[in-house]
């Protein structure tokens, strides 16, 4: 029998995946169901489970960074998402298994078996994972899952220009000039931004360099954004944001 765990933030999902597993998968022994990163980290430290069903999308951290946190793992992973253009490539080149929803049985069950046929060759699955943390980084989406009261947004990094504090919270700024407001956030956000491409241009601002057409140094140092706004840069981050706009080759596109 395989122990397995599902780490799902949708409470339907999982007893959906729930359902068929027990229907369909006779050799998994459903372990464990966890509804956050947090939680995956903690019940598969505590169990010590051969197959993980992972969704990729959850509140503060996604699934990614819940294999990230366990360097030593010893599982498979079976990636559950609903977005069907979330690094494929990268789960391809890696040999990682995923399915999409909604669950297709037949789908599932070829999955399980494949995890079935892995732990009976003893196959240490960490370099496959080593080598999907390297592919994912250039194919995975930029989401931001951002709690307000009981429910999600999702916000699509790759669309913001910028991202500020206000009054009661933050503010993210969209391509097309729309605006969508969240409350404050218990998590790291400076550090999620930069590790999408945003750098910090004023106190508690950030604008993301993937999103940067031009730096106008003869309009006073001004930064030309997609969409045509303009964003002046002071002198206490001009240095800093040219050097991240060299790192990613969008000096080329100075005025």
């Amino acid at each position: 029998m395989l122990k397995a765990i599902i780490v799902d933030d949708e409470a339907a999902a999982v007893r959906t995946l729930e359902l068929l597993l027990n229907a369909y998968c006779p050799d998994i022994t459903l372990v464990a169901k966890g509804q956050s990163v947090k939680d995956g980290v903690k019940l598969i430290s505590e169990h010590n489970p051969d197959i993980v069903f992972l969704d990729i999308e959850m509140p503060e951290a996604n699934g990614f960074e819940l294999l990230e946190q366990l360097p030593d793992l010893d599982f498979e992973v079976i990636f559950i998402t609903a977005y069907n253009q979330y690094a494929i490539k990268a789960f391809k080149y890696s040999a990682i298994d995923y399915i999409l929803k909604p669950i297709d049985i037949d789908e599932l069950v070829k999955a399980v078996e494949k995890v079935s046929e892995l732990r009976k060759a003893k196959i240490n699955p960490r370099e496959r994972y080593k080598t999907l943390f390297q592919n994912i980084e250039q194919t995975l989406p930029s989401k931001l899952v951002i709690p307000r009261g009981k429910d999600f947004t999702y916000i699509d990094l790759a669309n913001v220009i910028m991202h500020t504090k206000t009054s009661d919270g933050y503010r993210f700024t969209m391509v097309d000039g729309t605006k969508t407001d969240c409350p404050e956030y218990n998590f790291d956000i400076k550090s999620t931004l930069e590790s999408k491409g945003f750098v910090e241009f004023e106190k508690d601002k950030f604008l993301n360099l993937h999103m940067v057409k031009a730096l106008d140094k003869k309009g006073g140092n001004c930064l030309i954004m997609e969409g045509g706004l303009s964003i002046p840069l002071s002198a206490t981050y001009k240095e800093i944001i040219e050097g991240q706009l060299e790192k990613i080759s969008l000096s080329k596109n100075k005025i």
